[in-house]
């Protein structure tokens, strides 16, 4: 029985480092961070429907981020924009997600819709200036 709990620990979620962002930018620095595998518990707590509310979409960012990076979803929530698509790439390849999986949690959506919400915010910004 003992061999057989040891040989089970071997299919544990396991963790990988990586670099975010993955390319040098000018002015910005890169950190390693790692991303912890998701467990079927960590998984149970993400709202796992298409066309969620904004506000749901967060929420499903933050836990997993948090859960990810074993953080709390406060420290999670402050993740920028800027690097969450990055951030979900190494989630995705961590977890060996695809991209219905990505879909599924609506993560995807909420980013892109975020990016371009501060897109046009940006544009106003420029115009009133």
């Amino acid at each position: 029985m003992g061999n057989q709990i040891e040989l089970i620990k071997k299919l544990y979620a396991k963790s990988r480092v990586y670099t975010i962002p993955k390319e040098p930018k000018e002015g910005m620095e890169q950190v390693q961070l790692t991303i912890t595998a998701l467990s079927l518990e960590d998984l149970s707590v993400l709202n796992m429907s298409e066309d969620l509310p904004m506000s749901e979409l967060a929420k499903n960012a933050k836990i997993l981020f948090a859960r990810s990076l074993q953080i709390k979803e406060e420290e999670a929530a402050q993740i920028s924009v800027e690097f969450m698509e990055e951030l979900l790439g190494a989630v995705m390849e961590t977890n060996n997600f695809d991209e219905k999986d990505m879909k599924k949690t609506g993560i995807k959506d909420f980013i892109e819709k975020k990016r371009e919400q501060i897109a046009e915010a940006e544009k106003k910004e420029v115009k009133q200036n």
